[in-house]
């Protein structure tokens, strides 16, 4: 009986090899993609829920409250430095681009109605942000804060820790809204339009609150 050659005999069993390997491959679950986790844009506050607590829906927040936060002399200021103005309080920061791309339109808000209050809060160290307010000029208040900062946030009924935000208040200090992300000229527009609406008595809080909210 003739001897198999070792070369046939070598290639039976690779080719074996491969014919079990693809039939494993075949039979093993496939491979998901993993998950990346967002990164965070600063430091906000633990906010993270005791699982063994039960949860409530989280109420708005009807008027504003009262904080301080530093300015740029460094003195604390109050939130309600204004009464009687309507404010538009916006959170932003040195190093957040669309933060700055709002600042000309704030100031021309501001340098065209005197009768309303820009009031910027600087989530970020005290230093660059001097520094920065040197460089730009502004004409509104600029208040500093980073932990305390991000607390008047939450104590306004902000809930989205990313920045910019801004908080629009009636002269009477009732907040009208919150708004998320970078502001645009009509953003500021309906703000002017609802404002005087509401001082004219053309329509009550809750239209006002509406308006704001994109619903009528």
């Amino acid at each position: 009986m003739a001897r198999p050659r070792p070369g046939m005999l070598t290639l039976a069993l690779s080719a074996a090899a491969v014919l079990g390997y693809l039939t494993y491959r075949s039979l093993e679950p496939a491979e998901q993609p993993a998950t990346l986790e967002p990164a965070a844009t600063a430091e906000a506050p633990d906010v993270a829920a005791d699982p063994e607590e039960p949860t409530e829906a989280r109420q708005p927040v009807e008027t504003l409250p009262e904080f301080s936060l530093g300015n740029l002399a460094g003195e604390p200021q109050s939130i309600l430095s204004w009464p009687g103005k309507p404010l538009l309080i916006n959170f932003w920061a040195t190093w957040c681009a669309p933060c700055l791309r709002e600042i000309p339109m704030l100031k021309e808000l501001q340098s065209s109605r005197s009768d309303l209050q820009v009031v910027g809060i600087a989530i970020d160290k005290r230093d660059p942000v001097v520094a920065f307010a040197a460089e730009r000029q502004f004409n509104y208040p600029i208040l500093i804060g980073q932990s305390e900062a991000w607390q008047a946030a939450a104590a306004l009924g902000v809930e989205i820790y990313a920045l910019p935000f801004t908080i629009f208040a009636a002269a009477n200090g009732a907040i009208l809204g919150v708004h998320t992300g970078e502001l645009h000229a009509e953003h500021l527009d309906n703000f002017r339009a609802v404002i005087d609406d509401l001082q004219a008595q053309k329509i009550d809080l809750a239209a006002a609150r509406s308006r704001i909210a994109g619903r009528m």
